[in-house]
């Protein structure tokens, strides 16, 4: 099983500050917890080995709180000298996971990564984990499990497990407000 700073770095490594894309601490606590509720769902298990909390600003891994807290509300980018070297580093973050796994990651950068911390914060409050967790409780896993199982069967939603080159076309088509 991988590590929260794993999964961290899958995402900021996917990440392109150059088109745009910008990840702030905030935001990366989001798409952990996404991450880490769709794979209870859809993996049945988890993917990384710790534990989220229910706080103010929504759920929160701890140790990614204390690694990237100094970048406070900046975004965590990383520059590359060359397209080669960043390809690198992706390649690199992407060692330790499964293909299902790897294909999960990318449906959840697909599906969240366009949007900002302060409307993954919001999103994350809708939820019932976080919810019956707050203020400053754990969030449990069987919670997570239930809530994202159930919102894939609600709103059929099929997007796991997509190819890259099919999770790529989803994201295109969200940012095109195409259905």
């Amino acid at each position: 099983m991988a590590t929260a700073l794993q999964v961290a770095d899958f995402f900021l490594a996917k990440n392109d500050p150059s088109q745009g894309d910008r990840i702030t601490p905030l935001k990366l606590q989001k798409l952990l917890y996404y991450a880490q509720g769709y794979a209870l769902a859809t993996l049945n298990r988890p993917l990384f080995d710790e534990l989220i909390k229910a706080w103010e600003l929504g759920p929160v891994c701890i140790s990614i709180y204390h690694r990237f807290k100094i970048a406070g509300n900046a975004p965590i980018d990383r520059i590359y000298a060359s397209s080669a070297e960043a390809t690198k580093a992706l390649k690199a973050a992407k060692k330790p996971f499964s293909s299902d796994e790897l294909n999960l990651l990318e449906n959840i950068f697909a599906c969240y990564g366009s949007y900002t911390a302060g409307a993954l914060s919001d999103m994350s409050h809708e939820t019932t984990p976080w919810r019956d967790a707050f203020p400053d409780r754990i969030i449990s896993q069987r919670a997570m499990k239930k809530f994202f199982s159930d919102r894939l069967k609600d709103v059929k939603v099929e997007i796991l497990p997509l190819t890259r080159e099919e999770a790529d076309e989803v994201a295109n088509r969200a940012l095109a407000g195409i259905q």
